[in-house]
């Protein structure tokens, strides 16, 4: 009698694994055949979905002091050195309100000439604090040579440098 007791648990045993299996199965296809292979309705649930969620990436000229501007989502190939890529947000101090809102309305132009200047820098010289200080000092002088806007400091909110 034991040795059918034994039988019974491993075809208990097996009968388990084989519902779960199924189971398991049953709802991968599920997921697949509702966001890859979906009807009309899903995939434009989906789209306005993944619309939002560009659209919440949009980035911020908002800094936590009233004279600051934010410039978030700096991602740039750098110009030479070990490292060659530099991710950064950056708030700038404006000296005044008046080019707090031109830099605002000039946000667009700023971070294009942002962009241009960071490809020229070496990211062996950024990976030092003395780097990252002669950086914030030449972008400075180039944004107020190219627009006039007077900064007073730069700041990284984020600085990742990678190779």
């Amino acid at each position: 009698m034991t040795k059918n007791i034994g039988k019974d648990m491993n075809g208990l045993k097996a009968l388990k694994i084989s519902l779960v299996t199924i189971v398991l199965v049953a709802l991968t296809y599920f997921i697949v055949d509702t966001f890859l292979y979906g009807d009309k309705q899903t995939k434009i649930n989906y789209q306005k979905f993944a619309r939002q969620v560009a659209g919440a990436s949009k980035k911020s000229t908002e800094g936590t002091d009233k004279s600051m501007v934010a410039v978030d989502g700096i991602t740039i190939t750098l110009g030479g050195g070990k490292y060659q890529y530099m991710k950064a947000d950056m708030s700038f101090k404006m000296k005044n309100s008046d080019d707090k809102k031109a830099l605002e309305k000039n946000i667009d132009d700023v971070r294009d000439l942002i962009l241009r200047f960071t490809t020229t820098q070496n990211g062996n010289q950024l990976a030092t604090n003395k780097g990252k200080e002669e950086y914030k000092k030449k972008l400075k002088e180039i944004i107020y040579q190219t627009f006039g806007f007077k900064i007073e400091d730069i700041y990284f909110r984020n600085f990742v440098l990678a190779p």
